[in-house]
C-alpha cells in the first residue's frame, strides 16, 4: 500500500493530466449524445472540455519533459564521444531550463493582464484557465533544472569514463 501511494505521489502531474483528459472525454462525448440524441446540450461543456484539454496539454508536456519522453533529434549527437554527448546535454538542459524560466515568467504576466476577463458560459475568471500556463511552464522549468542537476553529474561520470 505504501509503495503504491509513494508511486502516484511521484507521478501525480500524471495521474492528474489523465484525469483531466478524461474528463474532457466525458464531457465531449456527453455533449455529443445530448446533442443527437436529446436535441439539448449543455453550454457549459465546452468551456469545461476546453479548460481541461487545456491543463492536460501543459501538464502532461511537464510529466514528457519530466520523464524524457520529448521527441528529439539526435542523429549527430550520438556520433560524438560520450564526453561531447554529455557536454551536449548539458547545454540543451541550459536552454531548455531558460526558455521554461522565461515562458513562466511570461504567463505571470499574462495571468496578470486577464484578471478581469471572464468566461462567457461559466462567468469565472479566465484567471484560472491561463494558470495552466504557468503550473505547466513552471513545472517544465523544475524539471529542467532537476534534468540539468542530473546530466551535470553524467557528465562528470562521462568524464572519468574516457
Amino acid at each position: 500500500m505504501k509503495e503504491r501511494v509513494k508511486h502516484i505521489l511521484k507521478n501525480l502531474d500524471a495521474y492528474f493530466a489523465g484525469l483531466l483528459f478524461a474528463v474532457t472525454m466525458v464531457v465531449v462525448v456527453l455533449n455529443v449524445f445530448m446533442r443527437y440524441f436529446v436535441g439539448h446540450v449543455f453550454p457549459w461543456g465546452e468551456e469545461v472540455a476546453t479548460s481541461c484539454f487545456v491543463y492536460t496539454t501543459f501538464i502532461g508536456a511537464a510529466w514528457c519533459l519530466r520523464t524524457r519522453q520529448h521527441v528529439g533529434v539526435d542523429l549527430a549527437v550520438e556520433k560524438l564521444p560520450a564526453a561531447a554527448r554529455a557536454g551536449m546535454q548539458v547545454l540543451t538542459d541550459l536552454i531548455i531550463l531558460a526558455l521554461n524560466c522565461y515562458i513562466t515568467y511570461l504567463s505571470v504576466l499574462f495571468i496578470i493582464s486577464s484578471k478581469i476577463k471572464t468566461m462567457p458560459i461559466l462567468k469565472i475568471s479566465s484567471v484560472y484557465l491561463n494558470a495552466s500556463l504557468t503550473i505547466g511552464f513552471g513545472l517544465m522549468a523544475i524539471y529542467s533544472l532537476v534534468n540539468l542537476i542530473q546530466d551535470i553529474r553524467h557528465m562528470g561520470k562521462a568524464r572519468a569514463d574516457e
